[in-house]
């Protein structure tokens, strides 16, 4: 999901378990994605991200680990009612063979995050660029344009509506830029805990034909 400016605090945690069910072509494919946020100051987060995945065809299946992003979060501007954060960090090539980047390789990534808060509404936008080593049937250099609403209820339900506009690093298939449409619920169950659930698609012909999504979010401190 889109990015926002939010950070934990000084010694808090957040740990969100992340799971997708994708249809792309004749692949079917499951990945689990948890990931680690770390307050290490009000305004600064350390985040580790790994990665599970199962990819599913006609040619077999392969599963295995993805790769890892090491990303900082850093909130950097603070004016009521916008704020401003930077993500940016590097996708380390953890991945089984076929499932990420070649093993000799890490791909550097950054995010510019705008979060607007018109309680009960909530705007989030993000640019977003990595480069990405690959050959000459490969796009190096990948963009990512997104923007999310955020409609409140009652300060436990959330409806959220979200479109992407990611770069195709595939030069052969499709279009060279990927769209997508998200429409996602959650649910704070209490205080630290949150579910949530949501249904993404293409908006052009490239891309994940479907993606259905599932998150359990947990914050507080150790």
């Amino acid at each position: 999901m889109t990015e926002d400016t939010g950070t934990q605090g000084t010694g808090n945690l957040e740990l969100e378990l992340g799971f997708s069910w994708s249809r792309l072509a004749e692949h079917r494919i499951f990945q689990f994605q948890p990931q680690l946020s770390v307050g290490a100051t009000t305004t600064v987060d350390l985040i580790i991200q790994p990665s599970w995945l199962v990819d599913q065809s006609s040619a077999g299946t392969e599963r295995g680990f993805g790769d890892t992003n090491l990303d900082a979060k850093w909130r950097f501007f603070g004016r009521a009612p916008w704020s401003l954060a930077v993500r940016a960090g590097v996708s380390a090539p953890t991945a089984s063979d076929d499932l990420g980047l070649h093993h000799d390789r890490f791909s550097p990534h950054a995010i510019l995050v705008a979060t607007g808060d018109f309680t009960p509404f909530t705007v989030d936008a993000n640019l977003g660029y990595a480069h990405v080593p690959g050959d000459v049937s490969q796009r190096s250099d990948l963009y990512h344009l997104s923007t999310a609403v955020t409609i409140e209820s009652q300060q436990r339900f959330f409806l959220v509506i979200e479109t992407t506009l990611d770069s195709n690093p595939d030069r052969a298939a499709g279009k060279s830029f990927v769209a997508l449409g998200q429409l996602a619920t959650i649910y704070t169950v209490r205080p630290g805990l949150d579910l949530d659930v949501g249904f993404r698609a293409r908006l052009n012909s490239t891309g994940p034909a479907q993606q259905w999504l599932l998150g359990i979010t947990i914050r507080g401190a150790p």
